[in-house]
């Protein structure tokens, strides 16, 4: 009887404190659960905030997102596709499976740096791996562009982080049957085919391979002149060079020419490959190749005159 008594004088008040505490512990479950939730993404990849995060088999280690270049970040998505690449080119290096980290690389890649396998071991794999276990860390350059640092595993070694390393940039290419790899600081293949005519001088800019480093064109030139030309005279490194948007130039590699190289015949069409000190960036537009140095010479082999020619790009 007491008890009625009692809650039937303080029903409001009882009522009042169960629906409070009620509420406090479905706030309190509510709370957990979207702790919980933040917890599983932060544990998947944290990239917003450049926290470290590991890929799937735990040889590498994206330390960001953000490109060092643009400052722009990667999608989740394309993240995740490309280091799960590069994750699996260094495991198979790692396991000794060369043929399946071969078959990752490009057609282009294989084509110029790695025409064979027995090449890709000798001069990438033998070099780089060496027979041992490796990590690296992975971090956004531009767009599918990569810097990969590769070092010693200090677990499989027992050795300090001071031991090998070696610096790559890696990139991410899209192909019919899915996605590969160029590496060793190739970036990639452009077909270019654009033609330009001058003075009964034809040259068309086949195509480029564009490395960290430099760039390096294929130029066709077709000699309908009378005489003979000689594409640069090689006396000065400036006169033979690409020239951008905004009219910054690149100049080439003139110590890897020779004469020979350079000369063209009445009638004759030869096929040059040129390297220019181009490092990469994405938001470059080369407009021109300039051979401000172009000599015509008369079918009696004087000289006739010099030609600036700028081959479009």
């Amino acid at each position: 009887m007491n008890l009625r008594r009692y809650y039937n004088q303080n029903r409001k008040k009882i009522w009042g404190i169960v629906i409070i505490i009620v509420s406090a512990f479905i706030f309190l479950q509510l709370v957990n659960y979207i702790y919980k939730i933040n917890m599983e993404k932060k544990s998947t990849v944290n990239i917003s905030d450049n926290i470290t995060a590991r890929t799937n088999t735990n040889t590498t280690t994206l330390t960001t997102n953000e490109s060092v270049v643009t400052g722009n970040s990667v999608s989740s998505n394309q993240l995740q596709n490309d280091t799960t690449i590069i994750d699996n080119f260094i495991s198979y290096c790692n396991n000794k499976e060369l043929q399946q980290a071969y078959d990752l690389l490009t057609q282009e890649c294989k084509t110029q740096m790695y025409t064979t396998l027995e090449v890709f071991e000798q001069a990438y794999y033998n070099d780089v791996f060496a027979g041992k276990s490796k990590n690296c860390s992975i971090e956004n350059w531009v767009n599918n562009t990569y810097k990969v640092k590769i070092m010693d595993d200090i677990l499989a070694t027992g050795r300090s982080s001071n031991g090998y390393s070696k610096q790559d940039y890696m990139t991410i290419v899209k192909v019919d049957d899915g996605y590969k790899l160029n590496i060793n600081n190739y970036i990639g293949y452009t077909s270019i085919n654009e033609t330009t005519q001058q003075d009964n001088i034809s040259m068309n800019v086949v195509s480029k391979n564009t490395y960290m480093d430099y760039e390096q064109y294929t130029i066709r030139v077709t000699n309908n002149t009378e005489g003979t030309i000689l594409l640069d005279s090689r006396t000065n490194a400036k006169t033979l060079y690409l020239q951008d948007s905004k009219e910054v130039q690149y100049s080439s590699y003139s110590h890897e020419l020779t004469e020979p190289m350079l000369t063209v015949s009445s009638g004759q069409t030869k096929e040059v490959t040129i390297k220019f000190y181009s490092s990469y960036v994405s938001t470059k537009k080369i407009e021109y190749i300039v051979f401000s140095n172009l000599i015509l010479s008369l079918y009696d082999g004087q000289l006739a005159e010099k030609i600036e020619f700028k081959a479009s790009v």
